[in-house]
Formats: C-alpha cells, structure tokens, sequence
C-alpha cells in the first residue's frame, strides 16, 4: 500500500522551510527549533499537547479550542520528527544550494536567511494559509523568544527532541 504524507515529501518539506525563513523576524534560528516549528506546520493538531509558558496562554486557548480529529493524533510525535529529519536536512541542502540560506551558517547549525528574494510566485503561495496554518505561525513568533535549551526551554516544552544532553 503506498500512503503519501507531506511530511515526508522532500519538496513540500522545501517550500515548508522556506515559508518558515522567511516568515521568522529573528536574524537566525537554530536548526532544531527549526525543526520543531516544521514539525508543527506539518502537524498542527499536536500544538495542543505543547507545555505553554504563562505569558503565551492566550495562544494555548486557540489550540485547546480546536476540535480534536482522533484520525489525526500522533501515536509517537518523537518518532515522526527523527523520521522527518532527513527530509528537513535535505530541504535545507537545497535552500543553501540556491543560495536562499547562508551554507556556512547551516554548517554551525544556524539557518540565516540571505538577500536573495524569494521568487515573487513562491511569496504569492506563502499567502494563501489556512486558519490553522496561520496559527501556527501565531506560534513561531510567540515562542521565538523563547530558550531553546534547558528545564523550560522550547526542546522540553514540546517534548519532540531531547534535551538533557544539549548545552546550558
């Protein structure tokens, strides 16, 4: 039986990377919140079970609202994500390929965006989102400022990447 899913279309998971880059405000992100924000945009039914600060509850209310698919529930979200990682990696190779993120950044683990545009027919598509695409990116903006690492940070908050061996 063949099953398609975009999360594992290397071509979607491009155009998903892409939107993300150049929807973030911050100069750079690291490549696991990265990750972790694809994750979501991939699967936004699972933003619900993320650990929200005090100061984003407002942003919690717009996932607890949402009608639960149980068609759409992950059995094991870690799992998913560390299957999806090659896609994302690979995407990433291509956007650095056509100069659209600084290769020597994303050596580092750091994805840069760089100053060449977007293709106008690529911005076109970014526009058209759906309620819970657009959610989703309520969300990369709420918790951009919040830590990666640590007790409280984003890799722990969300469960999807372990974190007790990352630096402090």
């Amino acid at each position: 039986m063949l099953v398609y899913h975009p999360a594992f279309d290397l071509y979607n998971c491009v155009f998903r990377m892409l939107r993300l880059i150049t929807f973030m405000k911050q100069e750079y992100v690291e490549l696991d919140r990265l990750r972790i924000w694809d994750f979501y945009l991939t699967f936004p039914n699972e933003a619900r079970k993320i650990k929200f600060p005090q100061d984003l509850q407002e942003l919690k209310k717009i996932f607890k609202q949402k009608e639960i698919n149980p068609y759409e529930d992950l059995i094991d979200p870690r799992r998913i994500i560390e299957r999806m990682k090659s896609y994302q990696i690979s995407a990433l190779k291509c956007l650095a390929s056509y100069g659209l993120i600084d290769s020597n950044d994303f050596s580092k683990n750091i994805i840069r965006r760089t100053e060449k545009e977007v293709p106008k027919e690529i911005l076109d598509k970014f526009e058209q989102t759906t309620d819970e695409e657009t959610n989703i990116l309520k969300l990369v903006v709420g918790f951009s400022e919040l830590p990666l690492f640590g007790q409280m940070g984003l890799k722990y908050r969300t469960g999807l990447i372990d974190f007790k061996y990352d630096p402090k």
